[in-house]
């Protein structure tokens, strides 16, 4: 039973990790408030345009 357990001195992993050159971005956890705000923005969008006139 080789199971690995988290101790005080490690850290969890990120939800979202990228690294494009330079550029390193570490999202720890989900942003839920913006993803609802995108979307209800977005399907507030897509619905006035889908709407026939």
């Amino acid at each position: 039973m080789s199971r690995t357990l988290a101790t005080a001195d490690t850290r969890p992993r990120p939800f979202l990790e990228i690294r494009i050159g330079g550029l390193h971005l570490t999202v720890d956890r989900v942003p839920y408030r913006l993803l609802t705000l995108l979307t209800t923005f977005g399907g507030a969008f897509a619905g006035g345009v889908w709407y026939p006139r």
